[in-house]
Formats: structure tokens, sequence, C-alpha cells
């Protein structure tokens, strides 16, 4: 066991990829929580209406990120044999799909903001609030796109500090904009939600020319002429989109799932997902760690593969494997610790009804003591399958305990047998995660999820199995 943990090259990589992409989830989630924490001031009704536009957008996010996600696994591979071509090709066509996904979202939202939070919940006043929320928050998702792309293809080539930067820009501005335009402040109207929505417009596009500009001064893998982005041959179209289309409709469909779960819970009582809005706010703070640990796993066995160092890809991911539960336990056993006074910080100004805030001390309670296994089948799809290029396997058990188990069961538990909502929150954890890591440890073990995309990679592949 010592034996694996003593290679100080691992763990200097490790670092420099994972602290930078930690240090970026939690300025987001920092603006998430700020956000929350701002529009919570303005009752359970705007609370839930934002938690429920924010779902909407999210599912255009878990497609764009698995458009991001498919193209990691090449872009870290072709980094691993500096083929910045075929980078360059790939970064293209996620570029042309991430904005094609953002400009369908766009035109819903814009066009019936309504008709999409009324799929949450019935109630007019939530209705009216998201709606107004939406249809001003829609404007940045194509700058949500490209953020992502050009983000994940800086991240897959080791440069992880730029995206950073902008992550650091973005939030400054979002929460001075967020609290001059809720509240009325610095010769600001008041605007209430439309300003909570005008901020985050504003500084998603803020965070897309900030990024293109600083690109010019680093003169990075971002920047070269437009023909070659988008001078894309068939044949890599093709490899693409039999590599990618696994991954990006694992996202869609996990989306959607996961979508379903928010109307499942949003349709039990505003203030119960006004509870979950909390909770997730809290959620994306406790994730950072391992959304920066599972990148930098993504990319250095992405890289060592494309290399054709088999060896010491098994290696890491070994690593990787130990490390992340364990740290899971760790940050779970200090939410559970905190969380009265974490809660009690979004009712300060006793705007937020008891019901929510008792739901949410639970839900962080029960959120806290699952996320060892959480983080655990996190890291083996995204983290190990996917980056080794078996995407396949990866979307058949992301799909399969999502659709097949869990979403059956949580909706036999909330609409059948009527169980309590934290019951039904803790079924639909219980049928996803654990199903799906006994299948990815099973699957592991074989080692038949590396799927090498150069041909470095494929003749060493080749050589270990001889």
């Amino acid at each position: 066991m010592m034996k694996i943990f003593n290679d100080k090259g691992f763990w200097k990589k490790t670092f420099e990829l994972a602290l930078p992409v930690a240090i970026q989830n939690m300025l987001t989630s920092s603006f998430l929580l700020v956000d929350t924490l701002l529009v919570s001031r303005l009752g359970d009704v705007s609370l839930a209406a934002v938690g429920m536009a924010g779902q909407w957008s999210w599912l255009m996010t878990m497609i764009i990120f698995g458009i991001c996600s498919a193209t990691g696994v090449f872009v870290s591979q072709y980094w691993g044999v500096k083929d910045k071509n075929r980078i360059y090709q790939t970064m293209g066509i996620a570029l042309a799909l991430g904005l094609s996904v953002s400009m369908i979202f766009f035109a819903i939202s814009f066009l019936n903001p309504g008709g999409v939070i009324h799929l949450f919940n019935k109630e007019q006043s939530v209705i009216d609030e998201g709606a107004r929320y939406l249809k001003i928050v829609a404007f940045s998702y194509p700058a949500i796109a490209i953020t992502n792309v050009l983000s994940v293809v800086l991240r897959s080539t080791e440069k992880v500090r730029l995206p950073m930067y902008i992550s650091a820009i973005t939030t400054v501005i979002n929460i001075f904009l967020d609290y001059c335009m809720i509240f009325g402040k610095a010769g600001f109207s008041k605007m209430g939600i439309r300003g909570a929505a005008l901020a985050t417009l504003i500084a998603a596009w803020v965070g897309v020319f900030a990024l293109i500009l600083l690109s010019f001064i680093q003169r990075n893998i971002l920047i070269t002429r437009i023909k070659t982005v988008f001078t894309i041959p068939k044949e890599q179209i093709t490899l693409f989109a039999k590599r990618a289309v696994p991954v990006i409709l694992n996202e869609t469909m996990w989306g959607t799932g996961t979508f379903i779960y928010t109307l499942i819970f949003s349709n039990m009582g505003y203030e119960y997902y006004a509870s979950v809005t909390i909770l997730k706010s809290i959620e994306n703070i406790e994730y950072v760690f391992f959304i920066g640990l599972c990148n930098a796993c993504a990319v250095m066995l992405g890289k060592s593969i494309g290399k054709g160092e088999i060896r010491r890809a098994l290696n890491d991911s070994k690593r990787f494997l130990i490390i992340i539960p364990i740290l899971a336990v760790i940050i779970g056993a200090i939410a559970i610790i905190i969380r009265v006074p974490l809660v009690n910080i979004f009712d300060m100004g006793d705007n937020i009804s008891e019901l929510t805030v008792k739901s949410a001390k639970q839900l962080i309670i029960l959120y806290s003591l699952e996320l060892p296994v959480r983080t655990l089948a996190f890291t083996f799809i995204v983290g190990i399958f996917r980056a080794a290029g078996d995407t396949l396997t990866a979307a058949k058990y992301d799909l399969g305990t999502l659709w097949l188990c869990s979403l059956p069961a949580t909706l036999i538990a909330a609409y059948v047998l009527k169980l309590d909502f934290i019951v039904c929150y803790a079924i639909m954890f219980v049928f996803e995660d654990y199903i799906k890591v006994a299948l990815c440890f099973i699957k592991y073990r074989k080692q038949t999820w590396i799927k090498p995309v150069t041909k470095e990679g494929k003749a060493a592949l080749s050589r270990m199995k001889q």
C-alpha cells in the first residue's frame, strides 16, 4: 500500500492539476452560495423559483458537460503525443455542438419561460417569479457553452490556471452585481429576482471576453486561425462521434433523469424544494475538491494512455480510488458537524420557513453520509473509464442505475408508497450509487476499459496483452 503512494511525481502532478480546478470550482460554488443567500432574503418563493430555473439551466450544462467530457478524452490523449492539429479539430467540433445545444435551450427559455417553471411547480407565484428570472438568464447560455469548451481544452493540455482566473473574475463581478441589482445599491435600481438574473448574464459574457483576451496575451493553445479550428476531416468527425456519442447521450440522459428527480421533489412542495436549493449550494462547496481530483485523474490517465504508458495509468487510477473516498469521509464529517450554522445563515432575515430549514439540515446529513460512495462512482465513470476511452461502459453504468433502478424506486416511494420527503431522497441515492459502484469495481478489475485513440497507446496496449 505504501509503495503505491511513494511517487513524488504523482503527487506533484496531482496538485498542479487538481488545485487550480478545485479553486476554480470553489469560486463558482462560492458564487452560487452567495447568490442563494442573497435570493433567500426575498423569501421561499423566490428561492424555490431560482432553484427551479437553475435546474433547467443545469440540464443544459449537463449536456454541454457531456460534450466537454468527450472533448477531454481526445484532447488529453492528443496532448500526450503533442498533436495540436487534432486538438484544434476536436475543439471546433465541441464548439459547434456546445453552441447548438445552448441556442436550443435559449429559444425555449426565452419564448416560454413560464412553461418551463410550470414543469416544476403549479403555484402561480412561483411560476411568475421563475419566469422573470429565466427569460433574462437565458441570454447567458451561449457564453456558458463557449467558456466550458475552451476551459476543458486548456485543462486537458495542463493549462489549468487561466480557467481558475476567469472564475475568480466572474465570481467577483457576479457577487458585486447581485448585491447591487437585487437590493438597489451603489446607484443601481432595486430589481429583486430580475437583478440576480441580469448579474449572472453580465458575468457570463465578461468571462468569455476575458478568457479570449488573456489567451491572446498568453498566446496559449486556444490561439490559432479560425480555419484551423473549423476545417475538420471527415474521419476525425467519425472518430469523435464514435467515442463522444455515448458520453453526450450519457450526460443528456443522466441530466434528464436528474431533471425528473427535480420534478418529483419540487412537486412535493416548494418549501421542500427550497431546502434542496440550499443543499445544492452547500453540496457544490463539498464537491469542489473531488471535481479537481477527478480532473487530475482524467488528464493524467488520458495523457499516459495516449503516450503508451499503460502501467503508469493503472497505478495512478489505483491511487485516486483510495485518496478520493478517504477525503470524502473527512469532508462529509465536517459538513455534518457544522450543518446547523450552515443552514442558519440562509435564515438570518427570518424569510425562510421552519420546514425548509429543518429539511435542509436533514439533507446535509444524508448527503454527507453518502458522499464517499457518490465520489467513488464519479471517479470511476468520469476520471477513469472515460479518460481511458471506454465511454460506452461509463454510459451503460451511469444510465442503467439511474433509469432502471433509482428513478423507478424514487417514483414508487413518492407517488405509490407516499413516503416522507427525506426517505425518498435517500432512496434516490442508494438505488443509484451503490449499485453503480459495485458494477464499476467488477469492470475495473478486468482492465478492459483501456481504449486508446492514439497509435502509441494502441501499440502499448497490444504489447501488454501479449
